[in-house]
């Protein structure tokens, strides 16, 4: 748990007075986490989509530079390749899964948070009006 969720817990288990303006700060600071962990979650991507490629092109080297060049064709090296290209494709469908998995859990949980905040802050309006 990071030091943002345990102050926010910590604020939550307090008792106090419903302030409208704390709320919206409150949702702001929850919503620039997230974009935060969103963000990191892109640059992870980004970097093994990235690896990927780096991987691929010696696999298309390998395939198709017979083609290409002067190398006369080799079977081995064609095999290699695409061993090469195969392994690049299911780390990008890897990637890719973990990333729609992640993504989906974060932007599910920064509601679950946002809903959460705004129900304890409602209670407390109507049990502090009583």
């Amino acid at each position: 748990m990071s030091d943002f969720e345990q102050e926010l817990l910590d604020l939550l288990e307090r008792n106090g007075k419903f302030d409208p303006a704390r709320e919206e700060v409150l949702r702001l600071q929850i919503t620039s986490e997230f974009a935060r962990k969103k963000k990191r979650l892109l640059i992870w991507t980004w970097a093994y989509h990235i690896i990927a490629g780096v991987i691929a092109i010696p696999g298309f080297m390998l395939v198709f530079g017979s083609q290409f060049g002067n190398e006369p064709y080799s079977v081995r090296a064609a095999i290699q390749g695409l061993a090469l290209l195969l392994f690049a494709e299911s780390l990008l469908i890897v990637v890719k899964l973990w990333y729609w998995i992640v993504h989906g859990r974060l932007e599910t949980v920064r509601e679950l948070k946002r809903l959460e905040l705004h129900w304890t802050l409602q209670n407390r309006q109507t049990t502090g009006d009583k």
